[in-house]
């Protein structure tokens, strides 16, 4: 039988993640697994930090969004009845995908547990799937967890 010891759940913090870190709470309960929340900021850029004010201030807004990001990162409640799990909590800047298969390999993540957002369509070609990318490179296995009620119906 596998030894799951580290379970990642990456996050954007939105209530689609919900079910994905219930999920990931009761595996870490029921392995006595360390959990990993991670959330990860679209990185800031600023292109022409030579022409001053107000074209330069990117790096303070970056910085404020880092510091509300946080915030509300360690203050993402666990689902009732999990208080007692040990939870890492980390906060990273850039690509989502590039972060949660890098962080996933550097701290030995046995199981990956995220949720998916069941966009279909247009919006599915125009923004992509971030757990299907991570499927595709995540150096372990990857549970994706959809939001309650996006079922299709077949034919």
């Amino acid at each position: 039988m596998t030894t799951i010891k580290k379970i990642l759940c990456p996050t954007d913090l939105s209530d689609e993640c919900r079910p994905a870190l219930a999920m990931a709470c009761e595996w870490a309960k029921q392995f006595g697994a360390e959990l990993h929340l991670l959330h990860v900021v679209a990185g800031l850029s600023n292109p022409y930090p030579y022409l001053g004010p107000p074209f330069n201030e990117a790096m303070s807004w970056e910085t404020m969004i880092r510091q509300k990001a946080r915030t509300a990162l360690d203050e993402w409640p666990l689902p009732e009845g999990f208080a007692t799990l040990k939870v890492v909590r980390q906060l990273r800047s850039g690509s989502p995908i590039a972060h949660i298969v890098e962080y996933a390999q550097v701290t030995g993540i046995d199981l990956i547990v995220m949720g998916t957002h069941g966009r279909g369509g247009f919006s599915h070609v125009l923004l992509g799937s971030v757990a299907e990318k991570v499927v595709r490179r995540a150096p372990c296995s990857v549970l994706t967890v959809r939001p309650a009620g996006t079922a299709k119906p077949t034919a």
